[in-house]
């Protein structure tokens, strides 16, 4: 079910199946498919960067079962990106209880105030140990977002905890403190997020997970974070996003695959943001004269609205400048902890001229490695025999396997250096 090709030594790059279809992956328009499960994919090792989390990332997807499955899109509309898209959140876990155990805020050197939710596990992981997992969701997302929720469900049922990362602006009822809401590429609240994480769970390993926007300010964070909590962090899986801010912002102008539609409808979220903050996200700068108003609220792409105002809010003489410094692809190639990049051949926001690029380079590095699938649009994921989708998305699904493994990973090093195992230590 997963065509391979490759050599020992190389980067990991996976194509699933979709429902049995054995003309996929492409030939030669596209790419081959390279899937080395079951090589050994060597840590980055070096003197300056031992600090750095160490992990076999081939043996991990060696041991994910939904890898060696077919993902199986729902009966008729699944096999559509734009269906798939749009229908988690019509179709999600509505009925989950969306209380966090605890909310965190965060004083930021600017005056920022960024917060986080933590998700306590319901039951204690049958093997013990202290696992965190990271959310940074997609553009003007929340905890309270249906498709992090019902990851965030998922796992907690399985003995992990969660953090999830509120985007500065998104609560409705937190204030601004300061006069701006997040950036797209923005990690000063992901890395305090790190931090204050490591300082409340001093013993716990930490797998950190982005979703669109919010897997480029993840891949951000990762480049620069720490040394010290970077070595306790064991991987990083990236969903959907489209790395590079300038390519993106040019493609969504076209009309290919509904992107140009896609593109007003996210400038008009973002410009409702700023409405309900426009007290401290937008007066200011309209009185000293760096943001038109009519202009701003006139901008119908991501581009326009970027000059009118993010570039402007975050000091960038130009749009290029404020989009080469806000793009992870860049960094991904520097970055030592072990990632996951995750895309779709049916998104229809990150065409192949975004992720092929990723592709490309995980081929040859020696920790990250690219998985895509045929279906499954832009964070959809959903799967069934059915009509009917189950609650339950691949993604999900996928996000709860690598947290196994990872936990599995650590427990076997745990023991042969110690002799001891999670459960024995913790009684």
């Amino acid at each position: 079910m997963i065509r391979t090709s490759g050599d020992q030594g190389q980067g990991i790059v996976q194509y699933l199946l979709a429902a049995q279809d054995e003309h996929w992956p492409p030939g030669d328009g596209l790419m081959d498919a390279v899937c080395l499960l079951g090589i050994v994919v060597q840590g980055f090792v070096g003197e300056e960067d031992d600090q750095c989390a160490k992990i076999d990332l081939g043996e991990l997807l060696g041991q994910c079962s939904i890898l060696q499955e077919p993902y199986t899109p729902p009966a008729i509309w699944g096999r559509n990106g734009h269906i798939q898209t749009m229908a988690y959140g019509l179709l999600g876990h509505h009925s989950l209880r969306r209380t966090f155990d605890s909310r965190h805020l965060l004083r930021l050197l600017d005056g920022t105030t960024a917060t986080f939710d933590v998700f306590q596990p319901v039951c204690a992981h049958q093997n013990g140990g202290d696992f965190t997992l990271v959310f940074c969701p997609g553009i003007a997302n929340c905890s309270e977002s249906n498709y992090i929720r019902t990851c965030v469900h998922l796992v907690q049922e399985k003995g992990y905890r969660c953090a999830v990362l509120n985007h500065i602006g998104v609560l409705k009822n937190v204030q601004l403190t300061s006069q701006r809401i997040f950036s797209y590429g923005g990690n000063g609240e992901m890395e305090a997020m790190f931090q204050t994480l490591s300082k409340l769970y001093p013993r716990t390993y930490f797998i950190g997970i982005g979703f669109s926007m919010g897997a480029n300010v993840l891949t951000n964070c990762f480049a620069g974070l720490d040394r010290e909590i970077c070595s306790r962090v064991l991987l990083g899986i990236s969903v959907c996003q489209g790395y590079c801010a300038s390519d993106g912002a040019s493609l969504l102008f076209d009309w290919e695959g509904g992107r140009r539609l896609y593109n007003y409808i996210i400038t008009e979220n973002l410009k409702r943001l700023l409405r309900r903050n426009y007290t401290m996200a937008v007066q200011p700068y309209v009185r000293t004269g760096l943001v038109d108003e009519q202009k701003l609220w006139s901008s119908t792409s991501l581009l326009w609205f970027d000059e009118c105002y993010s570039r402007r809010v975050h000091n960038f003489t130009s749009v290029a400048d404020y989009y080469s410094h806000i793009s992870c692809f860049p960094r991904i190639k520097d970055i030592k902890i072990p990632m996951i990049f995750v895309n779709t051949l049916d998104d229809p926001l990150v065409p192949e001229a975004l992720w092929d690029p990723v592709r490309q380079l995980c081929e040859s590095h020696p920790l990250h490695s690219f998985v895509l699938l045929k279906h499954g649009g832009h964070l959809g994921f959903l799967e069934g025999n059915s009509l009917k989708p189950r609650s339950v998305t691949w993604l999900d699904r996928f996000i709860l396997e690598m947290a196994e493994a990872a936990r599995a990973h650590v427990e076997h090093s745990e023991m042969s250096a110690t002799g001891t195992s999670f459960e024995e230590a913790s009684e």
